[in-house]
């Protein structure tokens, strides 16, 4: 199987390193994807957020508030402002992740639509 090796930081530090099936990002321009074999690429990254399939099949969210990604050589390195990594299943903790999404997008242009985004995938 195609892999391709994702690392995604913040200020405060990594907060995943590790092989996906594929990665959607926020791009300044529209939401991209990027599969193995990606061609090299750099872009600027818009609040939104970031979907990613791990080898097993199961999906990540990370909400981010802006930043830069590179593509290349299967690598994909988002460096980004902040970040909130979403709960996989519906639980406990979907408010404090709401809250914490709210903090974060606070300062970004197109925050209503984040959040509504969010919320859909928070179920």
């Amino acid at each position: 199987m195609e892999s391709l090796k994702l690392e995604l930081i913040t200020p405060d530090g990594r907060i995943f390193c590790g092989d996906v099936k594929e990665v959607l990002l926020p791009g300044e321009e529209g939401e991209f994807g990027v599969l193995p074999q990606h061609a090299s690429l750099f872009t600027l990254l818009s609040g939104g957020i970031i979907e990613f399939t791990k080898l097993d099949g199961s999906i990540e969210n990370v909400v981010i508030n802006g930043g830069n990604v590179t593509v290349e050589d299967n690598r994909v390195i988002a460096l980004v402002n902040g970040a909130v990594v979403l709960p996989e299943h519906q639980n406990g903790d979907t408010a404090k992740a709401l809250e914490e999404v709210q903090k974060l997008l606070e300062k970004v242009s197109n925050n209503g639509t984040i959040l509504a985004s969010v919320q859909s995938k928070l179920g």
